[in-house]
């Protein structure tokens, strides 16, 4: 696991793909973020369930002021990614469980946590990968489809399966709301192509970033880049985003 100088660690909140809120972007386009509001506040409903209040934040989206400083929570970590985060469940309050614990991540333990609560009130979208149980996957798919189906959150903004148009890099940034995943590839996409918005070679990019993917209900293997139908300069992902176990990228 890779610590900060101050001994503090990342957390990757498992099953859950955050609204982006300062994305380096390759190709120049610098620092960018999802559209506002709908980024700001679900980092602040994350903030508020672990128990924080009065937040202030530097420019560049780091905190640097909270009421209180410190608040007692737990994280089941269920692995390690490539990049040294911890892949986790968080929760607030007391534990009483040995730090070396196992925990078993039943519907009650799952529905506890910090990564539920932001699917279940439309604050993140549901993103999967192929090492996590089809149990887990199913949990937080209902806590997502619950609150697509009562318009929570961001849900009624979002674009991701009914189709959006890349007319321009503002229309990304500040308008259309997509699966996070898909806002990242599009905007390294356009970086890529040296500030063009062409999707002519958008597949390409998709087959090399992500790969093949699985259909975890169906139990069938597919390309990324054939679930996305793109029509330019419009593209939608041709099944909803909890459909898909992605491999680690």
């Amino acid at each position: 696991m890779k610590r900060h100088p101050d001994g503090g660690i990342t957390l990757r909140l498992d099953g859950i793909d955050a609204l982006e809120t300062h994305y380096l972007a390759t190709g120049g386009l610098g620092v960018l973020r999802q559209p506002a509001p709908w980024s700001e506040r679900a980092a602040d409903a994350l903030l508020t369930f672990l128990g924080f209040e009065k937040i202030r934040r530097h420019s560049d989206e780091r905190i640097i002021a909270s009421q209180p400083l410190a608040t007692r929570g737990a994280i089941a970590l269920r692995r390690i990614d490539k990049y040294g985060r911890a892949v986790a469940f968080a929760f607030r309050g007391q534990f009483r469980l040995a730090h070396s614990s196992r925990l078993e991540l039943s519907t009650k333990v799952i529905r506890s946590s910090a990564n539920w609560h932001q699917l279940r009130y439309g604050h993140a979208y549901p993103i999967f990968y192929q090492d996590m149980a089809p149990a887990l996957m199913e949990i937080c798919s209902a806590a997502a489809r619950a609150a697509q189906a009562e318009g929570l959150g961001f849900w009624p903004h979002d674009r991701t399966h009914g189709g959006f148009a890349l007319t321009s890099l503002d229309a990304l940034k500040q308008e259309a709301l997509l699966l996070p995943k898909l806002f990242r590839r599009l905007v390294d996409h356009v970086g890529g192509n040296g500030g063009h918005l062409s999707l002519a070679t958008f597949g390409a990019l998709l087959e090399t970033k992500v790969g093949v993917v699985r259909l975890w209900r169906q139990h069938c293997s597919v390309a990324f880049a054939d679930l996305v139908e793109v029509n330019e300069p419009t593209l939608r992902l041709m099944v909803v985003p909890d459909e898909i176990a992605f491999s680690e990228d």
